[in-house]
């Protein structure tokens, strides 16, 4: 604040509660102004309160234009981070008994969940999705640096596991605000149908074995990425045949809250994959579980990013 500066104004022109708490950091003077003596004054000399009034208007403007600029700003950022993601899985679904599609709402203009699905070779096909701990712009910044950094290294077809310690030690550095991801993050052998995988303290997926019902994968979890140096990743394994399906997602759906303050649950996911027709399409089957979630929460405020990817066989 500088000599003139003035705060409180509002709750002299309509007796609203204040908006703000301002503490000095260093030696001031301050005039504390009632309304009652506020009223006096502007009564006894209007121009006082017409250039009151004039440096209200002008505050208020500079605050909308900056508002409008902040709101312009995260409109590019929200069209950037949604470039990054793949929206058009045709090619992938051309591939040999690969029926693949993936569905993301962020809980604000920009999220910190993120999903990807690539072509490391023409037998393997990488898939992967992710939750950074921040939301807003600073989740979204540390998502484009954790996506880049996973398809860069997976692209070179060193193991998985490899790849996430690789990840793992680039996120760690000059880490100051100590964010960290969870990841899920898989290779499928389009002729044998092995998928390699890693755990990175992420959600664990629901699989269905020859159209039987889902049931959630049991696999040993690693540390998430970002948070400690030098940390082993373990590898693992599974067989997805002709007709298996296997659903991922991130917390904001099995934590997304109603108006009675209940969380979706992993029970009702659970129940919902169970009960959603096994013919539909990826996308179909992902708009009526995000549908279901919808329905649940009844209109309450989405307090976190939605993302699912479903994968079938």
């Amino acid at each position: 604040m500088n000599p003139g500066d003035f705060i409180g104004e509002v709750a002299l022109i309509n007796d609203g509660k204040r908006m703000a708490t301002v503490v000095a950091t260093s030696p001031m003077t301050c005039a504390n102004i009632s309304k009652e003596l506020f009223e006096k004054i502007a009564d006894a000399n209007r121009k006082i309160y017409a250039s009151f009034m004039y440096m209200l208007y002008t505050r208020t403007t500079k605050l909308v234009t900056e508002q409008q600029k902040i709101k312009s700003e995260l409109d590019v950022a929200t069209k950037i981070q949604s470039s990054l993601l793949e929206h058009d899985f045709s090619r992938f679904n051309n591939l040999p008994d690969v029926h693949i599609g993936a569905f993301m709402k962020t809980a604000k203009e920009v999220g910190g969940d993120f999903y990807d699905v690539f072509m490391i070779d023409d037998k393997h096909m990488c898939f992967l999705i992710a939750d950074v701990s921040g939301k807003s712009v600073p989740g979204a910044m540390f998502m484009m640096m954790s996506k880049t950094h996973i398809k860069n290294y997976a692209s070179l077809g060193m193991p998985l596991d490899e790849v996430v310690y690789r990840v793992n030690e680039r996120l760690c550095e000059n880490n100051r605000a100590n964010m960290f991801v969870t990841l899920f993050v898989c290779t499928l052998d389009l002729e044998t149908g092995i998928v390699s995988y890693v755990d990175a303290g992420h959600n664990l997926p629901y699989i269905s074995k020859a159209g039987e019902e889902f049931k959630m994968l049991s696999c040993e979890a690693n540390l998430v990425v970002g948070m400690m140096e030098d940390m082993p990743y373990k590898l693992q394994t599974l067989e997805l045949k002709k007709g298996d399906r296997i659903f991922f997602y991130t917390d904001g759906v099995t934590e997304a809250m109603n108006k009675k303050d209940e969380f979706y649950t992993e029970r009702r996911l659970e129940e919902a994959l169970n009960s959603i027709d096994k013919n539909l399409s990826p996308e179909e089957f992902l708009e009526e579980n995000y549908r279901r979630v919808e329905e649940f929460t009844e209109g309450a405020e989405q307090s976190d990013d939605i993302t699912m990817l479903y994968l079938a066989r």
